[in-house]
């Protein structure tokens, strides 16, 4: 069955099927559980506190995670690594819809939630993408994968808000658990095997901190993910502390999820010009610059600058990261290394409201979400900056 999802040239079969396994993966618990928050508290009367927490210590946990994933999926584990993921997750994530106290819904949906996002997020997806096409196609295959991946808010949150209508909290998770092991344990069993990348790498460090380029890109990685953390906890409020409705807040917020699917598209494009330190330098602008126009909300036409600005720029950065990542990692160390980046992103992105909310007691809300932000993602351009010998290095490995 596998040789028949091996086609000649491009794989799209095997990439499209990674595409979506990723908008399960982040579609089944991150995206879903913004809905099904309220329904919950509402049902069952548990502390919002409670249920908030088990999400953090679920996306904290995923991060921290990671780089043992993808060391997994460089020692060829990878029909394990997304089946038992599948079959585990799945598990947890129907106990947790069964759970009468809310100590067991934490533990399990948490455990569950931090299992898709070590083992089924984009540091896995994109590996797998790039080592299924020839070596020249795995900027092509992160950009199909990235294209697919970006409509999972745009299922998931509308099907969630329908499913808990019409059935309410407990079917939907049980629902959304089951389609993740169906597409993650068929994944795993039909996918054919990625072309060996040299020898199986021994238990180490990705090689990330053993030279400048690596160094400066997790620094960046972080910065980022500060910058992003901030603004999507904080994006709302903003703008309503600038002057704009709730409803009319949340109708751009939901807009520049679009706008990053608009941002991909230009992807390969970009990288094939000016190299993917540059690619990545641009996304990190725009993402800045778009978090500063955020304080200034006031009226819906400024806050379609930050929705416009902002959301090509977060919207670039996934891809551009996994292109970037076959740069600064060797082919056999590729799955490692980009989960070690996740990891970075993942925890800065835990930290960044958590110093926004620091900030919150001496200042407004309006100017210490874009102020950190911005800040944070003009660090992450500026510590991306390579020297005229290292950038004709770069542009070296980028082809």
């Amino acid at each position: 069955m596998t040789d028949r999802l091996q086609t000649r040239g491009f794989p799209w079969v095997p990439v499209s099927l990674l595409g979506w396994v990723t908008i399960v993966a982040y579609g089944t618990w991150s995206y879903s559980f913004g809905v099904l928050l309220e329904p919950i508290k509402v049902d069952t009367g548990w502390p919002e506190g409670w249920l908030v927490a088990a999400f953090s210590a679920s996306s904290l946990a995923g991060a921290l995670l990671a780089p043992q994933a993808g060391r997994l999926i460089d020692r060829h584990l990878m029909r394990m690594v997304l089946g038992v993921t599948g079959v585990v997750s799945c598990g947890l994530l129907v106990l947790a819809s069964g759970a009468d106290h809310v100590l067991t819904f934490a533990i399990a949906g948490a455990t569950g939630g931090a299992l898709l996002s070590a083992f089924a997020y984009y540091h896995v997806t994109q590996t797998l993408s790039v080592r299924l096409a020839a070596p020249a196609d795995g900027p092509r295959a992160v950009g199909l994968l990235t294209l697919i991946g970006a409509f999972s808010s745009t299922i998931y949150l509308p099907l969630t808000a329908w499913l808990v209508d019409d059935h309410g909290w407990r079917v939907t998770m049980r629902f959304h658990a089951a389609v993740a092991a169906v597409f993650l344990v068929i994944t795993a069993l039909v996918l054919p095997r990625p072309a060996s990348t040299g020898p199986v790498p021994r238990r180490g460090p990705s090689g990330l901190m053993e030279s400048a380029r690596g160094r400066r890109y997790a620094v960046a990685s972080a910065g980022v993910g500060i910058a992003v953390g901030a603004v999507l906890v904080y994006q709302v409020p903003i703008m309503v502390t600038a002057g704009l409705s709730l409803s009319t807040a949340a109708w751009l917020a939901g807009a520049r999820g679009v706008m990053q699917f608009v941002g991909r598209l230009p992807v390969l494009w970009v990288v094939g010009r000016v190299g993917s330190t540059r690619s990545l330098q641009l996304a990190f602008g725009f993402l800045s610059v778009g978090i500063a126009v955020l304080a200034f909300s006031s009226n819906p036409v400024i806050g379609f600058g930050y929705v416009l600005i902002g959301g090509v720029g977060i919207g670039a950065t996934s891809p551009l990261q996994g292109i970037h990542s076959t740069t600064v990692f060797a082919p056999e160390r590729l799955g490692q290394g980009m989960g070690t980046i996740s990891m970075i992103f993942g925890v800065s992105m835990a930290l960044g409201p958590l110093l926004v909310s620091m900030l919150n007691t001496v200042a407004s809300v309006r100017w210490t979400a874009p102020g950190v932000g911005a800040v944070a993602g003009a660090v992450a351009v500026a510590v991306l900056h390579e020297r005229s010998s290292e950038d004709r290095v770069t542009a070296a490995l980028d082809k």
